[in-house]
């Protein structure tokens, strides 16, 4: 692929010449592009440092950074302790008041 400069976009990924990955997470303004690296980390740059990267468009690295999961785990844990099997042979006496 041909380096380019390039406009960024919200969840298009990068890697620069420094071979760091990274994707675009928000654009705060015309000045700002907040980007997550592959390891998770979270800097932004402004437009004027962002128009001097050489920057290749590369596709998802086919990772999870890992952000979230732990809410994953805390609503799995929510729905276990409130879900319980119901019996279809008495399904009016299995309904709360």
């Amino acid at each position: 692929m041909a380096t380019a400069v390039c406009d960024p976009e919200i969840g298009v990924w990068y890697r620069d010449i420094e071979n760091r990955v990274f994707e675009v997470i928000a654009l705060e303004d015309e000045d700002t592009i907040e980007v997550q690296y592959a390891d998770g980390n979270i800097s932004e740059f402004d437009r004027e440092s962002w128009d001097l990267l050489s920057v290749n468009v590369v596709s998802d690295p086919g990772f999870d950074s890992g952000l979230g999961d732990d809410i994953i785990e805390e609503d799995e844990n929510i729905l276990g302790d409130t879900l319980k099997p119901i019996s279809w042979d008495n399904v009016v006496g299995e309904i709360d008041a």
